[in-house]
């Protein structure tokens, strides 16, 4: 959930995906596609549309397609970054179907549908849709790419693309409206800079570390702009500092070493990155993979792919 207490300090002015029309969106893929499996695909489809072969769950690659005219419609490019964990946990099913073997089943829980699966990849290219996967998280990559400027914004739940320092963050809390998020007015409404910012996040608590300011971040922000040597605070602080876990014997990252997490992370090579280009969709092989492999009807082909076809 990263930095949750960074609300405060956050001054989000309202938006919509509309309002994106024409750029280029990072998308943290784990986030949108969950939100489309609740949002459209587990009413729209019926248990049986929703699995391929009796046996395998391909609700997200239903979320994908479901998903895609939102983004199209409005001109937008879309860039999916998926987590490397959603490939940490091997799935029950047994199923000769080619393209099928790494899908969850139907025994395993909803929240697989935010893993990274092979029909979803598949489709991902027969659509001519950007898409990697992080070597540490999504919202590290869409971030960094924001930074280059090869993005205009990074889509999300969480606050973390704030902290890997994403210059323009579209955010979609839980039971809430779309918010939009700038960096530099962060910065510049509490008279910040980057790495005091960071420090205010690690002293309140991040998904890497648990800090002594947890829900007093307002504290935490009066202590580090006050301190008139930020490198002895953090040694003095580096102390009291917890790992994720709350454990007392898990070691903590050190100041530093979480610096680098969000100004350096570990991200996709330059060289490997999939260049952000508006799609231009293969229907027949789309349509083909859909119906052949994913099991699906004539009918359930065209009223997935048409809305595409029509929103480009």
């Amino acid at each position: 959930m990263g930095c949750e207490d960074l609300y405060s300090l956050v001054e989000a002015e309202p938006t919509s995906i509309r309002e994106h029309s024409g750029e280029k969106l990072a998308i943290d893929a784990s986030f949108w596609f969950e939100r489309y499996y609740f949002a459209v695909v587990r009413d729209g489809f019926s248990l049986k549309e929703r699995t391929a072969n009796r046996e395998c769950d391909i609700s997200q690659a239903l979320s994908l397609l479901s998903s895609l005219p939102d983004l199209l419609r409005h001109n937008i490019t879309p860039l999916f970054i998926f987590d490397p964990i959603r490939r940490s946990r091997s799935s029950t099913a047994d199923t000769a179907v080619p393209y099928l073997q790494d899908t969850p089943d139907l025994s395993e829980p909803e929240n697989h549908t935010a893993f990274l699966q092979r029909p979803t990849e598949i489709l991902l290219n027969f659509l001519d849709v950007p898409y990697c996967e992080s070597p540490l998280y999504a919202e590290a990559d869409a971030s960094v790419y924001a930074r280059e400027g090869r993005v205009d914004s990074v889509v999300s739940r969480d606050y973390d693309a704030v902290l890997y320092g994403s210059p323009h963050v579209v955010r979609k809390p839980y039971d809430s409206n779309w918010e939009k998020i700038e960096l530099e007015s962060i910065l510049d409404n509490h008279q910040l800079n980057m790495r005091e910012l960071l420090d205010v996040a690690i002293l309140t608590g991040t998904d890497e570390v648990a800090g002594p300011y947890k829900e007093n971040i307002s504290e935490a922000v009066d202590l580090v702009k006050n301190t008139e040597d930020l490198g002895s605070l953090e040694s003095e602080y580096e102390n009291v500092l917890r790992g994720p876990s709350l454990s007392a014997t898990d070691p903590a990252p050190t100041f530093d070493q979480l610096h680098k997490h969000y100004l350096e992370p570990p991200v996709i090579p330059y060289p490997a990155r999939p260049n952000v280009s508006h799609p231009e969709p293969d229907y027949q092989k789309s349509g083909r993979f859909i119906h052949n492999y994913l099991s699906k009807k004539p009918s359930i082909v065209e009223q997935l792919l048409d809305p595409i076809k029509e929103s480009i």
